[in-house]
């Protein structure tokens, strides 16, 4: 038996119940050693059983977070196969919530030509896909800093022009609420084009956080489109569900850092 305990991190109390969430730590991170066994004497054997105990707990742990470790690894690396042979047949990808305008939007001189909604709301009766957008709370593009981020509810103030027509109108729209969600064949197709889109990544994970069935991984993402090209960050908090019997991952649940949620309060 070793007690050369690796990217874990145990906090033991004794007589206390072992009902707090397993902590793991990222690859290179600092974390704790467990002192040599020789330590504990026959005084103590109570004590080493106990250890013995969390360390079992421990190790199981660090097995069934290293799968979502590899989970991520394929997902990111456009690897469907592995993906798709570690997903539920009844999963699902609720992405993490956001502010938004609904709408989906392409350049196109000097314009933002509405494309698409992402969710069917009254924006759809104000805006219709053709029409374009000139001015964005009173500044023109390229000076307009996208996406449109903001608290729920305010108010953004828009020049637009209707699609087939060249006269200038304002409207205004309020930031909503916004969060949809994905099944495997579209989780899937994501991860197709995600992986045509960008030259290359790298993939750290920041924490991670097991208890029973659920996982909490927190992770960077940062990657370029082209060799020597502009790089671009992603931080990350997803709530993993897996399957009791099958061990399969049945949904992830994409959440708010820290910064997202303070952005509500600006």
């Amino acid at each position: 038996f070793s007690c050369n305990c690796q990217r874990l991190i145990i906090n033991i109390i004794s007589y206390a119940p072992v009902a707090q969430l397993d902590r793991a730590l990222a690859s290179g991170a600092r974390g704790h050693r467990f002192e040599s066994c020789r330590a504990y004497n026959v005084k103590k054997i109570m004590k080493f059983l106990h250890v013995l105990i969390c360390l079992s707990v421990g190790y199981a742990s660090t097995k069934k977070e290293q799968l979502i470790i590899d989970f991520l690894e394929a997902r990111y690396s456009g690897d469907t196969l592995l993906v798709k042979s570690m997903l539920a047949d009844d999963f699902i990808y609720e992405h993490t919530p956001y502010s938004g305008l609904n709408i989906t939007t392409s350049y196109s001189d000097g314009s933002l030509i509405i494309t698409g909604f992402v969710s069917e709301d009254s924006v759809s009766n104000k805006l219709q896909i053709g029409d374009k957008i000139h001015e964005i709370n009173g500044e023109t593009l390229p000076n307009i800093q996208l996406p449109v981020k903001g608290p729920v509810g305010e108010i953004i103030q828009l020049v637009i022009t209707k699609s087939g027509d060249s006269t200038f109108t304002t409207d205004s729209l309020e930031l909503q609420l916004i969060q949809f969600s994905q099944n495997t064949e579209s989780f899937l197709q994501d991860i197709i084009v995600y992986e045509k889109q960008w030259y290359d990544y790298h993939l750290e994970i920041l924490n991670i956080l097991s208890r029973k069935d659920q996982i909490m991984i927190h992770y960077h993402w940062e990657g370029s489109k082209t060799e020597k090209g502009a790089v671009y960050h992603l931080f990350a908090m997803e709530l993993i569900q897996r399957d009791n019997n099958t061990g399969l991952i049945k949904s992830i649940k994409g959440v708010w850092s820290e910064k997202q949620f303070r952005d509500q309060f600006k």
